[in-house]
């Protein structure tokens, strides 16, 4: 096939990135795997975003919401957690994985807190380059916090994947192009918690940044912080909506779409009067990957 031919725009015309009904793409006619072709209307839809802003957020995923409620409570009990017990699960210099409070973002201190789960070679269970997961012990007494992050992390790489094939077939290839980079993949779960920020003009709680992998799916709280930079160099505000995930592309698509699909940059404000859960998934590709424009 020809690869499409997608313009960025040089402006942004709306206000905020646009939410897209996903649902024809997660049907059990849906296509997307194989040679299947995904819905012409919504692969369109998610085109035109990724060229656009980068950023969209989605609906009709089928990710269900009791699981995500229980995913964001287990993830609350976590953080409330003393420091010195999340000592325990500290990350360290020779594995990536666990909690940390001293994460920096362009040599920036973060405003957050923050926990990582991820796959080696596509597995939760194995140790590899970043090496093994840190799962809370009996002491931490939450025996339920990781049955949940392993059903989330399940369903946020179906989504993902699911979008993956959108954004190959929107760019003339087929739906499966990109499916054999992911056969051991390497993608992660961040948990993120925003503490109160007594001087949040002083203060981000993420500086500005774009994501390194393919595409993140964020589920995030009720509090308005995440913002994204329109091509007209403006911040714009990224609103949470009820059961909405929000979507980005990271420099792993942007390269393999020889910049048709922007990895835009983005940020976290603080807050001096709410605190703030999120969660991006990051999918990235299996470690073998030599990425270079299709």
């Amino acid at each position: 096939k020809t690869v499409a031919r997608v313009t960025p725009s040089t402006s942004t015309a709306a206000a905020s990135p646009p939410v897209i009904d996903i649902s024809p793409l997660v049907s059990p006619h849906a296509g997307g795997a194989g040679d299947g072709c995904m819905d012409e209307a919504t692969v369109a839809a998610i085109r035109d975003a990724c060229a656009d802003w980068g950023f969209f957020l989605i609906v009709g995923h089928g990710i269900d919401e009791q699981m995500v409620d229980r995913f964001y409570e287990q993830k609350r009990l976590f953080f409330d957690l003393p420091s010195e017990v999340k000592e325990r699960v500290r990350r360290s210099a020779d594995n990536s994985k666990g909690w940390y409070d001293d994460e920096l973002t362009k040599n920036k201190v973060d405003w957050k807190q923050g926990f990582d789960v991820g796959a080696q070679d596509g597995s939760l269970d194995e140790r590899g380059l970043d090496g093994a997961n840190q799962w809370p012990d009996a002491a931490f007494d939450l025996p339920e916090f990781e049955p949940t992050v392993r059903s989330y992390f399940a369903e946020a790489h179906r989504v993902a994947m699911v979008l993956v094939r959108a954004m190959s077939q929107g760019l003339g290839m087929p739906a499966d192009h990109f499916d054999s980079e992911f056969d051991r993949h390497t993608s992660y779960l961040r948990l993120n918690y925003y503490p109160l920020c007594p001087r949040p003009q002083d203060h981000l709680c993420i500086s500005p940044h774009t994501d390194a992998g393919a595409v993140t799916v964020l589920t995030q709280s009720n509090v308005q912080s995440l913002q994204v930079q329109g091509s007209d160099g403006r911040w714009y505000d990224v609103p949470p909506v009820p059961g909405a995930f929000v979507i980005n592309t990271g420099d792993v698509m942007q390269v393999w779409s020889n910049g048709l699909y922007n990895a835009p940059v983005h940020r976290v404000i603080a807050h001096e009067d709410k605190v703030r859960y999120s969660s991006p998934y990051f999918l990235n590709p299996n470690y073998s990957c030599d990425y270079a424009p299709i």
